[in-house]
Order: structure tokens, then C-alpha cells, then sequence
């Protein structure tokens, strides 16, 4: 049962990682690593330089599923990708971290866990 993880290097970023891997072992499967890009934004804070997507491979060495962490082109926003990766990998959840503050989370999800929840092809944890 493959878990997907919506991954930017961040604390929120590492909270969804923690999480997604969690699921991934609970679930017994493969945990699909994803950092979505898009070239007009490159020097966005969201987008992982390769020695962070290293820490984030460093923090998943030797867990007890297969993990593939990858970073794609996004030709809209990291929804899009996350989406595609979800459908491609048939998979069973995707995790996604929120920025907002816990009290305007309560009330306001971001863009990309918002897209998500409507479109996602599958079950959505918010972290």
C-alpha cells in the first residue's frame, strides 16, 4: 500500500516525512518522496537543493519499506504533482505538512492541502 509525501525542507516538510513513514510502515509499503519544483520559482524555500533531499534520504536509510525520493517538474503547483504521483503509483494515501499556524489551520487549509482533499485519487493526512 503505497503512501506518497508531498516534501519541501522544512520543519513542516520533516513533520509530513515523520508521518508519511509512519503510514508507510503501518501500511506495509512503499513511501514515495516528493519534492515538486517549478523553474519560474526556483529559489522558492520549498523547493529542496540536493543536499537536502540527502538529509531526507539520511532520515529514511534503513527504514523497513522502500522509499524513493524523488524531485519533479510541476507544470502548475506541487498539487498537480502530488496528484500525478498518487495516480501514478496507485497509491493509497498522500501527506502533506501545513504552514499556517495551528489556529488558522483550524479554519484555513493551504492551497495544495486544499487542492488535495477535493482531488486527490485516494486518502489525504493533513500534518
Amino acid at each position: 500500500m503505497t503512501v506518497v509525501v508531498g516534501f519541501i525542507p522544512t520543519p513542516v516538510g520533516f513533520a509530513a516525512l515523520d508521518a508519511a513513514l509512519a503510514e508507510a510502515r503501518r501500511r506495509g509499503g512503499p513511501l514515495i518522496v516528493v519534492n515538486a519544483v517549478r523553474d519560474e520559482d526556483a529559489d522558492d524555500v520549498r523547493h529542496a537543493r540536493p543536499d537536502q533531499l540527502e538529509i531526507a534520504r539520511e532520515r529514511l536509510r534503513g527504514a523497513p519499506v522502500r522509499v524513493d525520493v524523488r524531485q519533479v517538474h510541476a507544470e502548475k503547483d506541487a498539487a498537480d504533482a502530488l496528484i500525478a504521483a498518487a495516480a501514478e503509483e496507485r497509491a493509497e494515501l498522500v501527506v502533506v505538512g501545513i504552514r499556517r499556524e495551528r489556529e488558522v489551520a483550524r479554519h484555513i487549509l493551504g492551497t495544495t492541502a486544499h487542492r488535495l482533499l477535493i482531488d486527490a485519487p485516494c486518502d489525504v493526512l493533513v500534518v
